[in-house]
């Protein structure tokens, strides 16, 4: 907070400075912009109405009407950019110095590979501030992508991946090379059509008391949205923000990808694509509904997605329809956009014929609706409020995982009470008492039918998990623009507010069928778990932002200014300042760029509201002797997992770039530093510990059922409970160089990448049992470690070469990418890793101090117990030698209705085998699947694509 307190005084003082200094100058001109856009078909000119025009870096925007015609008042004479779109069109991104009398005649081209500079590939990007990339729909056809995450690799530090639907699709920024993260992607805001996706309300997973992993192969609520839900058919354009993104942008640590979908009358499409793993096809059209400009923009998508070849049972699905009515009111004063997705699809797991013994069969289903709308309203003859404008988005989407597996050496306890202390014999009713007469079992309330189950060896196991998840959000803003001197503000000014729910009814199993145990935490159990008495998450926003340009002389600086405040129920509230700062060193040749920013992500529904921890103890088991009269007889312990202690995680971003132009050629390099704080994930703490007296009956008669205590023995229940205790510090640098298209040989070179490394430690106790046992007299305390006892190292450096090679007459596009990985190690730094500085006791849970100073002096069994071996075999730096992956991707159009596409990824199957560096005798084949290192590789793998526009 502190920090923070320090930016926002100075960030004041210098806006006070910036305002002072813009007093003391004379007032610049502004003019009325006027002009009128055209599109260019066949050598045909003709007003283009509903195109959108932006003016960097005033902020300004507005659309064109059905003449094609646009203005802009009260706009700063000299240099600007302007940005002109429009759906099916190739946008127009070009620099000009505006005058006064000056009426623009602007010409949009279609989107088609016959331009003589195409874009199929990412453009970077620092035009509203933060390092960016922007991504159009040549692109995403060009690469042939069949989910967001495949056009990760058109962004500094991006590599090309196989484009199938085998896993979860998750998006992360500046991660290291060929790895994943939860953590990252959890943090990383996908905002479509103006309002953000949510993975928050997400619960399908076993129990997040031993882990917060997936069901059946759906998408992991410690993780982000799985982008396979989000079709690219009907995907104009996407832009990537690696950087410090707008204060109008929340609940996020990582970026955000802006995702616009095609809005307004384009070409009926239909479109298939095949590769080894999947098949799909999908149509789109938009319809004319009036002479205002309405529209209908409408499309469906099917995609089927095969694991393995050889496996056809193992196969992922997704259907889509999707409508976007787009209309024009007020004499195109107020655009709106409604539209409604409907989808379903999903994992699922046939059994295998051949597997007879463990009948493993699983899915992991969703069908789900979404309505979203956003619009904006320009008063156009007002010079100070430009636009007041709203986003929202209401989803529901049913979830149903489904698991089944005949389980062997499955016997353990199982106890149907939900209720702490509960003791219950094998007979439902059934009391037991000792000795004296006093009673031991101890049926509560409610638990008068149930009883206590000794599990089989083998049986067949069927659980499901189901979930309804609701999630609403709702934005509204508005901008105003002034001048002062020779600084212009554009004013940005609003809130949003957001709701996560899940009203499902949770997990279910019959008592006699649970779920395995889980042999990591002895004594644990498992419960129905439902959902729809789980609170919801809430979050409230509020932000404003100043955007100023202020110019002295040729030289132009641009500062985007702003706070951002967050309420999140149930844990608390964040103020985040952002500023992002550029100066023209050169005019229209250099410019600097620094920026500051806080982000914060509030965490979802199985963090805020995890399901409580269940322990069933034997107290006396004599199911294996045969007897008719046998006894078995459990305790029951319930735990509250929730942590009350649990922060916001905040991630605080620093950047220092510069951009260089010098005709075609362009080259941006950012350097970065992003400090990680309390980011969440499931294990243990210091709650998780909680002491149990164990103890053990046996008969006191053979023939009689009274019992005796046969033993008694203090044991530790050792379950996780969701924790902000995770840190990641990360620094880097990026860069894109984009030499142009040279036109003797029609062709365009880019050279893109980044160094990333990172450290990830965390900041709680690092916690020691592994010498206990299963038995009740064989348990141990637990030692703690001095936080920070390791932190894990990555550092990656990877480069893309892109060589675009293009025939505009004939519609010809070919790219060869060659991936570079020239670094790629990993190491883990140890701290005092040989003693631990205290230990929580198995005797009553609590924290003492570990009296003894060295090893040595510890001579009682019950502190050896707990003393680690000093073993460091990740010491060592695991460093791979460098290694080059060609990538080509090939387009055609033929005449204007058909295109094909093909690409090879990994062209010359090339699998360089590595020698460990740890461990000599052990080798790793790259580009193969790697899931010790969460790599997904990149076997050698084609596709085909064709598409017809009628």
């Amino acid at each position: 907070m502190l920090d923070q307190r320090c930016f926002i005084r100075y960030a004041f003082l210098f806006l006070a400075l910036c305002i002072a200094a813009t007093l003391a100058n004379a007032q610049q001109q502004s003019i009325k912009l006027r002009g009128t856009v055209y599109e260019m078909q066949q050598n045909n000119r003709r007003p283009l109405g509903a195109a959108s025009v932006k003016l960097s870096p005033y902020g300004l925007q507005t659309h064109t009407n059905e003449q094609g015609e646009f203005q802009l008042e009260d706009v700063p004479v000299g240099a600007v950019r302007i940005t002109v779109s429009h759906v099916g069109m190739a946008d127009l991104d070009t620099n000009m110095v505006l005058t006064r009398g000056h009426e623009l005649r602007l010409i949009l081209r279609p989107n088609s590979y016959r331009l003589r500079e195409v874009d199929v590939t990412g453009r970077s990007s620092s035009a509203n501030g933060s390092s960016s990339t922007h991504i159009g729909r040549n692109a995403i056809d060009h690469l042939q992508a069949n989910s967001l995450s495949d056009v990760m690799s058109l962004v500094p530090g991006g590599l090309v991946v196989n484009p199938n639907l085998n896993e979860p699709k998750q998006i992360n920024i500046r991660n290291v090379a060929n790895a994943t993260s939860n953590a990252n992607a959890f943090g990383t805001s996908i905002v479509l059509n103006g309002s953000p996706v949510s993975n928050n309300a997400n619960l399908q997973t076993l129990t997040p008391v031993h882990t917060g992993s997936s069901m059946s192969g759906g998408t992991p609520p410690t993780g982000g949205f799985d982008t396979r839900n989000i079709p690219l058919y009907n995907i104009e354009s996407v832009e990537v923000i690696r950087g410090i993104p707008s204060v109008k942008y929340g609940d996020m640590t990582s970026g955000a990808v802006i995702v616009n979908q095609k809005a307004g009358v384009h070409p009926l499409t239909v479109e298939g694509s095949t590769n080894p793993n999947l098949y799909g096809i999908n149509l789109s059209k938009g319809f004319a509904l009036n002479d205002r400009q309405d529209a209908l923009s409408m499309g469906a998508d099917y995609a089927h997605n095969t694991h393995d070849p050889v496996q056809s049972y193992l196969f992922y699905e997704r259907t889509s329809l999707n409508a976007l009515y787009s209309s024009n009111w007020l004499k195109n004063k107020l655009r709106t956009h409604h539209g409604l997705v409907v989808f379903h699809g999903g994992e699922t797991r046939r059994q295998n014929p051949n597997d007879e013994t463990r009948q493993l069969r699983s899915s992991a289903k969703e069908l789900g609706w979404v309505l979203n709308s956003s619009g904006t309203y320009r008063p156009q003859s007002s010079s100070w409020w430009r636009e007041l404008s709203y986003s929202g988005r209401i989803g529901v989407t049913d979830k149903e995982g489904y698991y089944q597996q005949r389980y062997t050496a499955a016997n353990a306890a199982y106890g149907m009470s939900t209720q702490d202390g509960a003791i219950l014999s094998n007979t439902p009713g059934g009391r037991l008492f000792d000795e004296e007469g006093r009673e031991i079992t101890r049926i509560l309330p409610g638990d008068e039918h149930r009883y206590a189950i000794y599990l089989p060896s083998t049986y067949l196991g069927m659980h499901q998990i189901d979930g309804k998840e609701f999630n609403a959000f709702f934005s509204a803003n508005t901008t105003f623009f002034h001048r002062l001197g020779n600084s212009y503000h554009t004013w940005l000014a609003g809130g949003d507010f957001k709701i996560d729910r899940n009203f499902g009814t949770g997990r279910i199993f019959a008592d006699s069928l649970p779920p395995y145990r889980n042999l990591s935490y002895v004594n644990s159990s498992f419960r129905n778990w439902p959902f729809d008495n789980i609170p919801a998450l809430y979050q409230i926003g509020a932000f404003v932002e100043d955007n100023i340009v202020y110019h002295i002389g040729d030289h132009r600086l641009n500062v985007i200014a702003g706070l951002r405040y967050d309420r999140f129920s149930g844990v608390d509230d964040r103020v985040s300042p952002r500023i992002n700062f550029s100066a023209d060193i050169v005019p229209d040749r250099a410019v600097l760029r620094l920026g500051y920013g806080s982000l914060a992500k509030a965490p979802g529904l199985l963090y805020t509201h995890p399901e409580p921890a269940y322990f069933d103890y034997i107290n006396i088991n004599e199911m294996a002797s045969g007897r008719e009269d046998a006894l078995f007889m459990t305790t029951t312990r319930v735990f509250d997992t929730k942590n009350n202690d649990l922060k916001i995680a905040t991630n605080t971003k620093l950047e220092a770039g510069v951009d260089l132009r010098l005709g075609k050629t362009q080259l941006h390099v950012t350097l970065f530093q992003e400090k990680l704080r309390n980011a969440y994930g499931i294990g243990p703490t210091l709650n998780t510990f909680r002491p149990v007296e164990y103890l053990q009956y046996e008969r006191a008669q053979a023939v009689d059922p009274t019992l005796k205590i046969a033993s008694s023995h203090p044991v530790l229940a050792s379950f996780n409970q969701p924790h902000s205790n995770n840190q990641l510090d990360k620094w880097g640098l990026e860069f894109d160089l984009n030499l142009g298209r040279v036109d003797a040989i029609r062709t365009a070179f880019q050279l893109y990448g980044a160094h990333i490394q990172q450290k990830s430690y965390s900041s709680d106790y690092f916690f020691y049992d592994e010498q206990s046992g299963a038995g009740a007299a064989d348990r141990t305390h637990i030692g703690l470690y001095a936080p920070e006892m390791t932190s894990a190292n990555e550092r990656s450096t990877v480069t893309t070469l892109k060589i675009v090679h293009n025939i505009p007459r004939i519609g010809f596009v070919v790219t060869l990418t060659t991936d570079a990985i020239w670094n790629e190690s990993n190491w883990t730094v140890y701290g005092n890793d040989s003693i631990p500085l205290k230990y929580i006791s198995k005797i009553d849970g609590q924290v003492y101090e570990f009296n003894f100073k060295n090893r040595e002096d510890v001579t009682e069994k019950e502190f050896q117990e707990i003393l680690r071996p000093v073993a460091r075999p990740l010491e060592v730096v695991e460093s791979f030698p460098a290694m080059f992956n060609f990538n080509m991707n090939i387009s055609k159009e033929i005449k204007d209705f058909l295109k094909i596409s093909f690409f090879a990824n990994n062209l010359f199957r090339s699998y360089p085998v590595a020698q460990s560096d740890r461990v000599g005798t052990r080798y790793y084949t790259r580009n193969m699947p790697d899931n010790t290192r969460n790599s997904p590789g990149l076997p050698f793998f084609f596709g085909f694509r064709v598409g017809a526009k009628f």
